[in-house]
């Protein structure tokens, strides 16, 4: 089975950290409230929903893919 879940997992981990360290300092510092809780609420989406993309694929390998 071809699949792109840990290149999906990886970017989602990756851009959401990058969000939470630069963009939220970035406008902290500007003072820009309402973009830093998007941007707070867009980093934190994209970690958790990587990490749930990585544990229901581990899920559906181990219970359904046999």
């Amino acid at each position: 089975m071809i699949t792109f879940n840990n290149y999906t997992v990886l970017l989602l981990l990756i851009s959401g950290l990058l969000i939470l360290v630069f963009d939220v300092k970035i406008y902290t510092k500007a003072s820009m409230l309402r973009e830093k809780k998007g941007a707070l609420f867009a980093g934190w989406f994209n970690i958790s929903l990587g990490v749930l993309s990585f544990f229901s694929y581990l899920a559906y390998e181990k219970w359904f893919w046999k």
